[in-house]
């Protein structure tokens, strides 16, 4: 093994004898594992659990050194496990604002049980040849060792993409480590248990990592021991060194490259200007891109650490730059920036997620435009339907230019709650393109509520203020539409059903009840104008926490709330005020007493993706039952229900529709539902289906229909004489005048119906109250009995039973959020799909950032104790979370749907993840209100 120079600096008292199981051995308590939490995505960066690796710089003051990109430029919550596992909380004191470096901090007090020690950074160490070790989290394996030899120390920056961190005006240095992740932060090791670089990137199609260099890392760390300002400076003006061949192509002369190779003797090429940011001190000098640096101040710089010390020491002072542009060399004087103000140090942040930073030097570098401007992820929660996911810059909002998170905050505080108001703007990526986007900013006081974070250095948290100084909502002028005229003579003969058509839109922004689908959108019909009371697809209107509006002619939106979601059919009642509408003549759809039957000739009006009125001749071709498959975690799915196939092809492309009788009467609604997860089908139901809980609402009754609470398939007679149907019942149900040869049998039972423990699974319903059930409206007596006496074939006899029905009320009642989750009591489904439904509260939603999460939380498991105290209902649970204290752990008993528990144990961090509760408020505008 070669000794390398570096040992003479070596802290060990025989430096010739000295192995690397000897300085592993001395650093390995000085190396950490690290794991991060971003609870917002911040410009780049997205919400996630993480980890990574740090080393202690500064072992009394607890001073550890990690990557930009693991202490984040966000909010982020961290804590380092040493290598015994003894745990401590950090806190971000320092990300530097472009090179890939920050610290964590930590109170050296906690420590109990591991001998504190600190690795020294030594830059100058980083020679090409010299034997290193990597040593860290490497692919979350704790603690790994890389062995190489440092091969390249004047490397330029990586590209590593768009939309993600990138370094620039600095060399980085290479070695074949082929570490992977869980390694970034990791020290670069000498002989002499020294840092000399730290692991910043990898190649992926080589065994190669990339690491930065410590001169910058090393200044800040005594700024910060002295407790003085890091300063950064910039003159927006990024640098790249190119050789002495390829300068010289750019016009450098050979009496200047002398000069520069006599006076940097290691220099391998000369600083070349690679981006200028247009309106930034460089561009307004007069600097342009493929300039090559000769001196600044009269000083030959060559390297990045002379050019950065300048800039550095020099912020809102004034540079003389000697410049070579082709033939010509020319002085430039330019005004030094604060490169600290160029990062954003504020975030808004929106309930359901979307959060607005101002536009950073890092990202509008990588994109060549000027650092000005709001940066905002996940429009889609504020926006009116909009599926909006990606970093979007901000142009003007409600006709008004933004530059800044304080104009943004400014101009939403002058609109009225749930009040729509233009927003302009566009991907970063499209800056130069002009592809603007024009859509509606509409913000919920309830579903959005608005926070500003500003960083704070002294506690490693972001501090918050809610913003609450709103106006209310404010009144809706009415819109007074005229229809236009309907050209299509088809078309024209149904233009009462034309007029009744609406367009929802139903934006979701909590997940709970199984939903996964964000925003929705379809038709519906209106059904009651005096009321202004509308039937749509329960596919869209998917979840009781939603926002809804309607869309008439394509002219006028008004809001909409939902009334009802039927248990098991594929529809729901929402409602909007009519005086919304003003004179807009509406009409609503009448209904036939006719049932539709496989034969029919029909007639179905639905609405193109145009919003223009299309009517489909067709035939009925068959009557099926629904059939849907079992989701996971459970979510909601139409059973017991039949619907009518049409034989037009065209029908399929539409999600909802109108069909109609020879005389403009509707027998069915087109509806579409979720089969599985992946497989949406339609068809027509019936408007026989929604008559009872339409006439409750008519009479202001909230509709809670009685019911079995089990489901059942049908059953050929043939299969049911298989399971020991008597010839005599057989004879019986084949005089029957019926076009069906068909019984039902009994597929699943709630976990909670009266009827379980009487019925049983696969029984085979014979008849309901003395009458044969052969269509699934002989169950409707269900819906207004309490008992009902039921005959059933089980194990060949038939046996007659008294079954009680159950009232069927809104299912979700309360939701709590807690440490990032969402809880409620077990849904419908939930109760369809268990046969054993444990005595907790269900975990409906995990946010992926949060530690609930990164703790074990599943959405579908139910928690049935928190710190040993049972929570067997959401009220319970309530009063068990409200008792835990912030920043401490917490035990909480889950158990699976397979019945299987576990213990996990969750941090609180109510900075971040407060614990809100919300409850059903018919009174309130969004259906919910918070307590």
């Amino acid at each position: 093994m070669s000794i390398s120079s570096d040992l003479v600096s070596s802290p060990f008292p025989d430096a010739l004898s000295v192995t690397w199981q000897d300085v592993i051995e001395s650093k390995i308590d000085s190396i950490v594992a690290i794991k991060i939490i971003r609870p917002f995505m911040f410009e780049t960066e997205a919400r996630c659990s993480s980890q990574a690796t740090g080393f202690i710089v500064d072992a009394s003051n607890g001073i550890i050194l990690t990557n930009r990109h693991v202490v984040s430029a966000g909010p982020v919550v961290a804590k380092a496990i040493f290598n015994n596992h003894e745990e401590v909380e950090l806190k971000a004191i320092y990300r530097d604002p472009i090179h890939d470096f920050g610290f964590f901090k930590f109170d050296p007090t906690l420590i109990k049980h591991t001998k504190l020690g600190e690795i020294e950074l030594y830059p100058e160490g980083a020679k090409v040849g010299v034997d290193i070790r990597v040593i860290g989290n490497n692919a979350g394996q704790k603690v790994s060792i890389l062995a190489s030899s440092i091969s390249l120390i004047d490397r330029n920056v990586p590209h590593l993409g768009e939309m993600t961190y990138n370094d620039s005006n600095t060399f980085y240095i290479q070695a074949s480590t082929n570490g992977s992740g869980g390694s970034s932060g990791s020290p670069m090791i000498n002989m002499a248990g020294q840092a000399v670089a730290i692991v910043s990137a990898g190649l992926t199609k080589a065994s190669t990592d990339l690491y930065l260099p410590l001169d910058r890392v090393k200044r800040a760390l005594e700024c910060i021991q002295s407790q003085t300002a890091v300063t950064r400076g910039t003159i927006q003006t990024t640098f790249e060194c190119r050789s002495y061949d390829e300068v010289r192509r750019l016009g450098v002369s050979e009496s200047i490259e002398n000069s520069v190779r006599k006076d940097v003797p290691s220099s391998i090429g000369m600083m070349a200007i690679n981006t200028v940011l247009p309106d930034g001190p460089g561009h307004i000098a007069g600097l342009e891109e493929g300039d090559v640096l000769y001196s600044i101040n009269g000083k030959t710089v060559a390297h990045f650490v002379l050019l950065e010390e300048f800039l550095d020491s020099s912020v809102d002072q004034i540079l003389k730059l000697t410049i070579v542009r082709g033939d010509t060399v020319f002085d430039v004087d330019v005004t030094v920036q604060d490169l600290h103000a160029l990062e954003p140090s504020q975030m808004l942040a929106f309930g359901g997620g979307t959060t607005m930073t101002n536009l950073s030097f890092q990202l509008a570098n990588y994109y060549r435009v000027p650092v000005s401007g709001v940066i905002a992820n996940l429009l889609f929660c504020i926006l009116d339907g909009a599926a909006v996911v990606g970093p979007h810059l901000i142009k003007s909002i409600n006709g008004k230019a933004v530059a800044n998170v304080t104009q943004v905050l400014d101009i939403i505080k002058t609109i009225g709650n749930n009040e729509c108001v233009p927003i302009k703007y566009f991907h970063i990526s499209e800056y130069y393109n002009s592809t603007l986007i024009d859509g509606s900013l509409k913000i919920s006081h309830l579903w959005n509520q608005m926070t500003l974070y500003t960083r704070n250095d002294d506690t490693g948290l972001w501090d918050k203020e809610s913003i609450t100084d709103l106006p209310p909502a404010r009144e809706i002028e009415p819109a007074n539409i005229l229809f236009p005229a309907i050209v299509n003579a088809d078309v024209a003969k149904l233009e009462s059903v034309v007029h009744s058509m609406v367009k929802v839109k139903c934006m979701i922004p909590i997940f709970i009840e199984g939903n996964v689908n964000r925003v929705n959108s379809g038709y519906g019909a209106i059904v009651d104008v005096e009321r202004g009371l509308v039937v749509v697809s329960r596919e869209t209107v998917a979840s009781t926490a939603c926002r809804i509006t309607i869309t008439i002619a394509g002219l006028a939106m008004i809001p909409a709330k939902l009334l009802f979601q039927h248990p098991t059919f594929c529809f729901a009642i929402i409602q909007y005020d009519p005086k919304h509408i003003g004179t807009t003549k509406v009409k609503a759809i009448q209904f036939s007493e006719k049932v539709l039957e496989a034969g029919d000739n029909v007639r179905m009006l639905a609405m193109s993706k145009y919003e223009m009125p299309v009517c489909i001749n067709s035939q009925v071709s068959n009557i099926l039952p629904v059939e849907t498959l079992l989701f996971e975690p459970p979510r909601w799915r139409s059973i017991n229900a039949e619907v009518a196939l049409l034989d037009n092809p065209t029908s399929t492309n539409y999600g909802f529709g109108v069909i109609v009788d020879e005389n403009g009467d509707t027998q069915a609604l087109w509806l579409e539902y979720v089969k599985s997860s992946k497989v949406i089908a339609v068809g027509g139901m019936s408007v026989q289906a929604l008559i009872p809980a339409l006439r409750a609402l008519q009479r202001n009754e909230e509709p809670e229909p009685r019911s079995l609470k089990i489901e059942v398939m049908p059953i050929t007679i043939v299969k049911a004489k298989q399971a020991g149907l008597s010839n005599e019942r057989g004879n019986e149900l084949q005089s029957t005048a019926s076009t069906r040869s068909q019984l039902y049998q009994v597929q699943r039972i709630e976990a909670q119906s009266m009827a379980r423990g009487v019925l049983q699974d696969l029984d085979i319903i014979v008849s309901i109250n003395g009458k044969l059930t052969r269509m699934l409206e002989d169950f409707d007596v269900q819906t207004t009995s309490q008992s009902l006496e039921i005959v059933v074939l089980r194990d060949s006899q038939e046996l007659t039973l008294q079954v009680q029905t159950t009232e069927t009320k809104q299912e979700v009642q309360k939701v709590v959020s807690w440490a990032g989750a969402l809880f409620h009591a077990s849904h419908k489904t939930v109760l369809q799909q268990s046969a054993i439904v444990p005595e907790g509260v269900f975990c409906a939603d995990v946010v992926s950032s949060s530690f609930s999460a990164t703790r074990g939380m599943v959405e579908g498991h139910w928690v049935t104790h928190v710190n040993d105290v049972a929570t067997p209902d959401i009220d319970l649970f309530e009063q068990a979370v409200n008792a835990c204290k912030d920043d401490e752990y917490v035990r909480v008993k889950v158990v699976s749907a397979k019945q299987k528990p576990d213990v996990l144990t969750i941090k609180m961090c109510y900075h971040y993840w407060p614990t809100t509760t919300l409850v059903k408020d018919r009174q309130s505008a969004e259906g919910w209100r918070y307590i």
